[in-house]
């Protein structure tokens, strides 16, 4: 398993220098905003409130919307924006991997989304979260590279 993650750090790595500014603007220019506002209105929704229930609730409706639509807005951007694939291509690998990432951010995510709005004041919410998300972008970037790398014989 560490060799895994050292690999796809590496990778991270490599691609984050080639393509710098491709592979940031999407957390800055989309997810970090996304961010911001589905927490607020969250807290509007829920009045603030930080009980177990009104936790709960938060974080299956965090998981039940913006979650898969995150998830598909990434592997869209990555696919097309990042690696310049055609839109064919992407199209294949999303229809191939996204339940994979879906199920796997499913299993991941809520324990996240659960600290986060039970213990994380409401203004440190989306840096706690880009935190988490940036371990979470290097599992996405092995997934969307998978497909380019060769297969060990």
């Amino acid at each position: 398993m560490g060799s895994i993650a050292k690999k796809g750090l590496q990778q991270y790595l490599i691609q984050l220098q080639q393509h710098p500014l491709r592979t940031k603007l999407f957390g800055c220019a989309y997810l970090g905003p996304f961010g911001h506002f589905l927490h607020l209105i969250l807290d509007k929704i829920f009045k603030g409130k930080k009980d177990t229930s009104t936790v709960a609730k938060k974080v299956v409706l965090e998981q039940l919307t913006s979650s898969p639509w995150n998830n598909l807005m990434f592997m869209i951007y990555y696919g097309v924006v990042v690696e310049g694939r055609p839109w064919r291509d992407v199209k294949t690998k999303i229809k191939k991997d996204y339940p994979t990432v879906q199920y796997t951010s499913w299993t991941f995510w809520p324990v996240v989304g659960w600290i986060n709005h039970l213990y994380v004041p409401l203004q440190f919410r989306v840096i706690f979260h880009s935190l988490v998300a940036m371990c979470w972008g290097i599992f996405l970037n092995l997934r969307a590279r998978s497909m380019a790398l060769p297969k060990a014989k």
